[in-house]
C-alpha cells in the first residue's frame, strides 16, 4: 500500500485539504476536535515537499475566482473583460484556466492538490477570508482590483480619484444636488467610488445628504431602476447622477423615462467603465473609460512571471482612467429647478 497523501488524511478526518494544511502548518486557528481529528488521520502520512515541488512546477493551470454572484458577474463587462485579458495572456503562455465563481475559501484545495498552481482572484471583500485563506498557505495569487493589505499583489484603477474626476466635471456644470448609486459597500472600488465623490463635493463646499448615497448588496438593473427613483422622489431631486457601471447608468435611463424626467435637459447622468453599450444608448452616455482588459492582461502576465521564477507576487500595477464626453451631461443653467 503506498503512502498516505493529504487528500486521504482530509477524507478520514472529515474536513477539506485546506483544513489539514492550516492544522498542520499551524499557519490559523483549527478547533481542538477538528486538530485531534486530523492528527489522529496522520498515521501513515508523510508529507513530501520536493514531491510538492516538482509537481507545482508542472501544473499548467491557473484558477480565476469570481468574489461576486453569477448574475452580478455575468452583467459586468468590466469583469468580462478583464477575463478575456487573462484568458488571451493564459494562451499564449500556454496555460489553461479554471473559473469559480465562489467566495469560499475552499478554493485554496485546488492549488493543495496540486490542480492550479496560482488564482487570479476578482472582486475582494473587504471584511472576506479568502484572500487570508490564500496567504496562510503560501498560494500565488493576484488581485484584479484593491486590497487594503498594500503587500498583495493587486492590479487595479485609483477608484476614488477616478469618481473625485467625474463628480468635479458635474460640478464644472453647475450641479450641486448630485446623486451616486453603487453596489455593496464591502467591496473596496464601492466604497473608494463613494469617497472620490465626497471629496469632490466637500472640496467645492458642497453638502452631501446621505439620501443622496444609493447602495445596495448584489445590485441588478431592477434595483438599480429603484435607487434611481428613491433619489427623483425626493423634496428636492438631484440634477446629476454617477453611476457605478453603464449597467446602472441605463438602469437610471429607464427610470427617468418612466418618472418623464429627460436626459440631459432634466437631469446628467455619467456611467463607468465605457463599455460598447454607453455609445448606443440615446443620449450617448458621457463614462468614465477604464482598461479592463489591460487588468486582467497585466494580473495574468504578472502572475505567470512569478510562477516562472517561483516567487509570491507583490506590489501594486494601477492604471488610469478617462472620462469619454458625450451627450448624457449639460450645463445647468437654472440651480433652484
Amino acid at each position: 500500500m503506498g503512502k498516505k497523501t493529504i487528500y486521504d488524511v482530509a477524507k478520514e478526518a472529515g474536513v477539506s485539504i485546506s483544513t489539514v494544511s492550516r492544522a498542520l502548518n499551524g499557519t490559523a486557528k483549527v478547533k481542538e476536535s477538528t486538530r485531534r481529528r486530523i492528527e489522529a488521520a496522520c498515521v501513515g502520512y508523510v508529507p513530501n515537499a520536493q514531491a510538492r515541488e516538482l509537481q507545482t512546477h508542472n501544473v499548467k493551470t491557473v484558477g480565476v475566482i469570481i468574489n461576486h454572484t453569477p448574475e452580478y458577474f455575468f452583467m459586468n463587462d468590466t469583469y468580462v473583460n478583464a477575463l478575456l485579458g487573462i484568458s488571451v495572456v493564459a494562451r499564449d503562455k500556454g496555460y489553461q484556466l479554471i473559473l469559480n465563481i465562489t467566495d469560499d475559501e475552499d478554493v485554496c484545495d485546488l492549488y493543495l492538490e496540486n490542480r492550479v498552481a496560482g488564482f487570479i482572484v476578482m472582486g475582494v471583500k473587504k471584511d472576506g477570508v479568502l484572500v487570508s485563506r490564500l496567504r496562510e498557505n503560501n498560494i500565488p495569487f493576484v488581485v484584479v482590483g484593491s486590497c487594503p493589505d498594500e503587500n498583495i499583489a493587486q492590479v487595479d484603477i485609483n477608484d476614488r480619484r477616478a469618481m473625485h474626476m467625474a463628480a468635479q466635471y458635474l460640478i464644472a456644470l453647475g450641479h450641486e444636488r448630485i446623486g451616486i448609486i453603487t453596489g455593496s459597500r464591502e467591496y473596496t472600488s464601492c466604497s473608494d467610488r463613494i469617497d472620490g465623490y465626497r471629496d469632490a463635493m466637500k472640496e467645492n463646499g458642497l453638502e452631501v445628504r446621505e439620501e443622496w448615497v444609493q447602495s445596495c448588496d448584489n445590485i441588478t438593473e431592477m434595483k438599480a431602476e429603484q435607487l434611481a427613483k428613491n433619489l427623483f422622489y425626493q423634496k428636492q431631486r438631484v440634477t446629476a447622477i454617477l453611476a457605478f457601471n453603464d449597467s446602472i447608468a441605463l438602469a437610471v435611463y429607464k427610470a427617468a423615462k418612466d418618472v418623464g424626467i429627460s436626459i440631459p435637459q432634466d437631469l446628467s447622468v455619467i456611467g463607468f467603465d465605457d463599455t460598447r453599450v454607453a455609445s448606443y444608448m440615446t443620449p450617448m452616455l458621457t463614462s468614465v473609460w477604464q482598461p479592463s482588459y489591460e487588468k486582467g492582461e497585466k494580473a495574468m502576465s504578472v502572475l505567470i512571471n512569478c510562477l516562472d521564477k517561483d516567487k509570491v507576487p507583490t506590489g501594486r500595477t494601477e492604471f488610469d482612467c478617462i472620462i469619454m464626453y458625450r451627450e448624457s451631461c449639460a450645463r445647468l443653467e437654472n440651480k433652484d429647478r
